[in-house]
């Protein structure tokens, strides 16, 4: 063998040598890696899985949630029903005089025009129309009552005042039925049932 050959071949080996150090090294690293990453994965894998479970427990507070929203709304429809029948009665019984209902009427007027169309134009100019109205037929009272009930359902999350409009209307209803003498028809209609 020649020079050349000799210190070729040392020089090979030891770039060989070299390699073969710098391959042991990047091994013993990526191992190292590789088992973070493995470790990563895991942690990632508990923290999906609770977030899984927070999903499902956030699912489970909206559902009871509107749970919630429906049982107020039954509430609140329950207090409000009191409120009406109690307005009704004291307009049946004469408790309330006329500032009292005019006061109702100022106040459903105000609202009104406030509120952004709660019915056709035709219902809102009848509302009113019932509402200057001093002497209500029955049906008119009725008619009066179911404007402000579909008034007051529309527009009580908007404005507490919607409830105003509702409890004239069964005031004017107490009313008309006391003039008509109707209270003994309802209490026969209501023995009846």
């Amino acid at each position: 063998m020649d020079y050349y050959t000799v210190s070729l071949l040392i020089g090979v080996a030891s770039i060989i040598a070299s390699l073969v150090s710098v391959a042991y090294w990047l091994g013993g690293r990526l191992t190292k890696m590789d088992s973070r990453l493995t470790g990563m994965e895991s942690r990632l894998t508990g923290v999906e899985s609770k977030l899984t479970a927070m999903d499902s427990r956030l699912t489970g507070v909206e559902k009871g949630i509107e749970r919630l929203d429906e049982r107020l709304g039954r509430l609140t429809n329950a207090i409000n029903g009191v409120g009406e029948s109690i307005i009704e009665y004291l307009g049946l019984k004469g408790v309330l005089n006329q500032g009292e209902v005019n006061y109702l009427k100022s106040d459903i007027r105000r609202i009104t025009l406030i509120a952004t169309n709660p019915f056709t134009e035709a219902e809102r100019r009848r509302l009113l129309e019932l509402v200057d109205k001093d002497d209500l037929t029955i049906e008119e009272a009725e008619e009066l009552y179911r404007l402000a009930r579909k008034f007051y359902e529309e527009y009580i999350d908007k404005t507490p005042d919607a409830i105003k409009v509702l409890l004239y209307a069964a005031a004017m209803r107490g009313i008309t039925y006391r003039k008509y003498g109707a209270l003994e028809n309802l209490q026969r209609q209501s023995s009846q049932h």
